[in-house]
């Protein structure tokens, strides 16, 4: 789940940048004032919304794994491998099926993985979900 933490340090950030674009303007500084404005309000504040109504309002359903995801991010002298867990779960209000991502993480989980994951998700808004990687043996963050 989004913590308040990363919320409240972005705002610091857009502040900061905000007060520099009126001490100093410059048109990067506003123009990378608005970019974090626009990230807290369009992804990070909904991520963090969501992870709190399906806390309050979920329901814990077991999804089945699909797969695990697995790219290469970082830059091309430094590459990290990031791994996704996709899982599907019927939906009960429609009948089709939902699809859950995990948080991107360091390591492979396939090793731990079992055939379903537990999901706690809001039906009335499906994209308010966080899935329960306690069973992991590392952290996700």
């Amino acid at each position: 789940m989004m913590s308040l933490t990363t919320i409240i340090i972005a705002v610091a950030v857009t502040v900061v940048l905000l007060l520099i674009t009126f001490i100093a303007p410059n048109p990067i500084t506003g123009i990378m004032t608005l970019v974090f404005a626009a990230l807290i309000y369009f992804v990070l504040w909904p991520k963090y919304d969501g992870g709190r109504q399906a806390q309050a309002h979920g329901v814990e359903i077991q999804a089945a794994v699909q797969e695990v995801r697995h790219w290469n991010g970082g830059s091309s002298d430094n590459p990290k491998d990031k791994y996704e867990i996709i899982a599907l779960a019927p939906n009960p209000e429609n009948g089709r099926m939902q699809q859950f991502v995990s948080p991107p993480m360091t390591t492979d989980p396939q090793p731990y993985l079992k055939d379903t994951v537990t999901v706690k998700v809001d039906w009335s808004n499906p994209k308010a979900y966080i899935m329960d990687l306690s069973f992991l043996p590392f952290k996700v963050d």
